[in-house]
């Protein structure tokens, strides 16, 4: 920014940048407080008359081409397909809504990787938490999911005599549900994702959406002996026109796979003097590597009917027991994206006539959606040649294990439910996390306790990238929470 610069008023008193877990509930309270609030997202702004069951239009209007890993660059086999939403309310607008607490020995997991605390110095825990969960559950009408599916009332009868009955999911969905979709966006309102329990409320008082937009770069300011500050942002508008906006509040929530990138772009580096802090941007890669086992069934199933992920087992959540869990019942809600996961005992995707075999029995389908609680060692990385976005996420022996035994435990199920066979799929996340982790201890995490860079003053990063280590729930609630929570302390900074 130059001197001449620095005289103009500001635009907003916060931009927000992303729309989905992190950035809509921050968006929320502090346009509620009165403040100036952009909100600036990549994707369309999409609303309850745009979501239909057209699988094809939605995977293309609401999702982002699928980003893989880059393993075989390591020396590994195994490849992981990363997913999120690209719309207004993000991911939270095309996922499952299930929205559990973090367990408790998470909380440990995460002193150990960051050394994050409270204001009282003690380690970060439950009670710090509980206040925003509380808050969240109400806003988003989180209730006990009790509709199960046929596939799941299938299922849950073979993990039932295996002794490890299956228990309904909280889900941010209240009783409008009909049924009629998910991960192609709730035509009812009955899902209560941010765009409809924080953004369109936010609008509703004043904060304003720029949509189909893209930041390019977060701008900031130095002044000698002060700390480098943020001032604003510069973005594609929709017309492709280039736009510069100016505020002293960044929230940056762009999702765990786009944050890293936007910040290298920005000159965090050079703007830090190469601190140890921004040396941690992009490192500490989690992702719950996922994969789900289908079961194929005499009864037509119909599964793609309710809400999939009705139900969840836990019992062997945590690592010490297993380090897996298990949500079902699944087909990915469409033959497209189902056809897309499948694969053979080698682990290569079916295609030919045993996919097309498969797809004309698709209706006779139910699944479990496996999670595994892995490690936050992968890397979030630019090629210095190509300048090409690289994703590395080992899938160690001990997470073959884990998904190993998760698949055997499933498979038994299967066959106590009567299912006729099984089909594995490939390694997929839709929890990315860590790569701007939160911590006390800047050679260690990217962020403090209230979500504001160490390096940078007014800039804050509010989504799954700041979760210190992998948690064993989906995160879309504690994230919810977490924003909630740098909402009130950016309430109580002075407006500019």
């Amino acid at each position: 920014m130059t001197e001449s610069d620095s005289a103009v008023p500001y635009d907003y008193d916060a931009i927000v940048i992303g729309s989905g877990a992190g950035g809509g509930p921050a968006a929320f309270e502090l346009t509620k407080a009165g403040r100036r609030v952009a909100v600036i997202e990549a994707g369309g702004f999409y609303t309850t008359n745009d979501f239909s069951r057209f699988e094809l239009l939605a995977l293309r209007n609401l999702w982002w081409t699928p980003r893989w890993t880059s393993n075989y660059e390591i020396g590994l086999k195994d490849e992981i397909a990363l997913g999120m939403g690209r719309c207004v309310g993000g991911s939270t607008t095309i996922f499952t809504a299930v929205a559990h607490r973090m367990p408790d020995w998470n909380y440990k997991e995460w002193f150990e990787s960051t050394g994050i605390r409270n204001e009282e110095g003690l380690p970060f825990s439950r009670e710090d938490l509980e206040p925003y969960y509380d808050q969240v559950e109400k806003d988003t009408s989180v209730r006990q999911y009790t509709e199960w599916d046929e596939g799941l009332k299938k299922i849950n009868q073979g993990f039932t005599k295996l002794g490890h009955p299956f228990h309904s999911v909280n889900a941010y969905i209240n009783k409008n549900c009909d049924q009629s979709g998910c991960l192609f966006g709730c035509p009812t309102e009955a899902k209560r994702g941010t765009l409809v329990s924080y953004i369109v409320p936010a609008v509703l008082l004043g904060a304003e959406v720029i949509h189909n937009s893209t930041v390019t770069k977060i701008l900031f300011s130095s002044a000698s002996g002060e700390k480098t500050k943020a001032e604003g942002v510069e973005y594609i508008n929709d017309m492709g026109e280039a736009k510069r906006l100016r505020s002293r509040t960044i929230i940056l929530a762009a999702g765990a796979l786009n944050d890293p990138f936007l910040l290298w772009d920005s000159g965090i580096d050079e703007a830090s003097g190469s601190s140890p802090s921004s040396k941690q941007i992009g490192r500490n890669f989690g992702v719950n590597t996922a994969t789900i086992v289908f079961g194929r069934f005499d009864d037509v199933l119909n599964n793609w009917v309710l809400h999939p992920l009705s139900g969840q087992m836990e019992d062997f959540a945590q690592k010490e027991k297993g380090g897996f869990l298990l949500e079902a019942s699944e087909v990915m809600e469409g033959p497209l994206s189902f056809a897309e996961f499948i694969v053979d005992e080698e682990g290569l995707p079916l295609w030919g006539e045993r996919q097309k075999e498969i797809l004309r029995a698709y209706k006779h389908y139910a699944g479990v959606f496996v999670n595994i609680h892995d490690e936050n060692d992968g890397r979030v990385l630019r090629d210095r040649e190509t300048l090409q976005q690289k994703f590395h996420k080992p899938i160690t022996n001990k997470d073959k294990e884990r998904i190993s035994k998760a698949r055997e435990l499933c498979r038994e199920a299967f066959n106590e439910a009567g299912a006729k066979s099984t089909l594995d799929s490939i390694y997929a996340s839709h929890h990315v996390q860590g790569t701007c982790r939160m911590g006390q201890d800047p050679s260690k995490s990217v962020v403090d306790l209230n979500c504001e860079s160490h390096d940078i003053s007014g800039l804050y990063v509010v989504d799954g990238s700041i979760l210190p280590s992998v948690i064993d729930a989906n995160p879309s609630l504690t994230i919810m929470a977490l924003s909630l929570r740098a909402a009130k302390h950016l309430k109580s900074l002075p407006r500019a």
